[in-house]
């Protein structure tokens, strides 16, 4: 793995990845009932699920490179 190219495919599969992962464990949880179904706890645990997918995408990028 030693093409450019290669690792920003491997780190947008990854970040795709982990979005897929963070926002369907956010679906799970308001399914449950641990999240209300508000448009205020929407907007607030969707602005978490990004967060979190942005730290994950930073630390796929270290590990890939």
């Amino acid at each position: 793995m030693s093409s450019f190219f290669v690792k920003f495919i491997m780190w947008g599969i990854l970040t795709a990845l982990a979005y897929h992962v963070v926002v369907g464990i956010r679906h799970i949880m308001m399914d449950t009932g641990l999240l209300e179904e508000t448009l205020i706890a929407g907007k607030r645990s969707a602005m978490i699920s990004f967060v979190i997918t942005v730290v994950l995408s930073l630390l796929a990028g270290v590990l890939v490179w």
